[in-house]
């Protein structure tokens, strides 16, 4: 049977959910196939070309969010895609770190987390969204790396499993919101005046 890309990322992924990111490597991917390395190099360009496809994988299970949150309304919709994407990282070994390679190499390319976007105050300008949106990803990748990184230290037995990591998910819908916060403080504020039959709407640029 001839080799095919899909072939590749499902291999990539089962490498990385039983050893971690320091053991898919391309000569071990390629073992792992049955083939020579440089066939490996008809469907991906490059071990940084891999990286992407298997975050964009990594991803895949993340739901396409629907509607905007209005500034200073409620925040469910921009609350449950960061939880959806830290649900994908942490369901695979290494999940954040890979994806945070995948985002530093094609920054556009990451479909989900573009579409965090979506879930961001309605009335952000196009700098702040695009501000907005940097920050909020950083945070989620930082966060789901802390906690990663902390689980395989306590399974290795250098990391006591403290306290605090039963109320994780907690601490990291609190992160959100306090990013959430601090855009609806920052964002230009929209004001509709009704006069009877003539409704005016003036745009207060902060």
């Amino acid at each position: 049977m001839a080799l095919s890309r899909e072939q590749i990322i499902d291999a990539a992924m089962t490498i990385l959910s039983n050893y971690g990111l320091a053991s898919l490597s391309m000569r071990n991917l390629a073992k792992n196939l049955g083939v020579q390395p440089g066939a490996l190099y008809w469907h991906v360009k490059s071990k940084q070309d891999l990286l992407v496809l298997v975050a964009e994988r990594i991803l895949a299970t993340t739901p396409a969010w629907i509607g905007r949150a209005e500034a200073h309304s409620d925040r469910a919709a921009a609350r449950q895609a960061a939880l959806d994407i830290r649900t994908a990282l942490t369901s695979v070994k290494d999940g954040a770190e890979v994806v945070s390679v995948a985002q530093a190499l094609s920054p556009k390319q990451l479909a989900p987390l573009q579409r965090l976007r979506d879930t961001l105050p309605a009335n952000l300008t196009l700098r702040q969204a695009e501000w907005g949106v940097r920050a909020l990803t950083h945070y989620i990748l930082g966060a789901v790396a802390e906690e990663q990184t902390h689980a395989e230290l306590i399974l290795a037995g250098v990391a006591a499993n403290e306290e605090w990591t039963a109320d994780t998910t907690e601490a990291f819908i609190f992160g959100v919101d306090a990013l959430l916060s601090g855009l609806d403080a920052l964002a230009p504020l929209r004001i509709v005046i009704d006069l009877s039959t003539d409704t005016q709407a003036a745009d207060l640029i902060q």
